[in-house]
C-alpha cells in the first residue's frame, strides 16, 4: 500500500468513525429514554441505572440518637451501616451516579 492509499483508507476510517459515534450517541440517548437493555441481533445496548451511595451516618444522626446508645456501634470508627440496621432504620439518603448505557457486539 502506498502513502496515497493509507491517507484515502485513513481519511475514509475517520468518515466512517464519526458516523458510527453519532450513531452510537443516539441508540445510548434512546436506551437511557426507555430505561431498560435492549438486545437486536447481535447488538446490546446494556442500560445500567448508576451506581448508589447510601449515607448511613447521616441516617443515624437524624434519629438523634443519645450518646451512650452510639458507643455501642464504634471500634475504631463508626459502624455506620450496622448502627442502622440494628437502629431500624430503613429511611437512608443516598447519592445515585448518573444512568449509563454500553453498547457491544454479542
Amino acid at each position: 500500500m502506498d502513502a496515497s492509499a493509507l491517507a484515502r483508507d485513513m481519511l475514509k476510517w475517520e468518515q466512517k468513525r464519526r458516523e458510527l459515534d453519532e450513531l452510537e450517541a443516539a441508540i445510548r440517548d434512546t436506551v437511557l429514554q426507555l430505561g431498560k437493555t435492549q438486545t437486536v441481533g447481535n447488538v446490546r445496548a446494556s442500560y445500567s441505572a448508576g451506581r448508589k451511595a447510601y449515607d448511613y451516618q447521616a441516617a443515624v444522626e437524624a434519629t438523634n440518637p443519645l450518646p451512650v446508645v452510639l458507643e455501642t456501634f464504634q471500634t475504631v470508627k463508626t459502624d455506620w451501616r450496622y448502627a442502622c440496621k440494628i437502629m431500624e432504620i430503613d429511611d437512608i439518603p443516598f447519592t445515585q451516579d448518573d444512568p449509563t448505557v454500553s453498547i457491544k457486539l454479542l
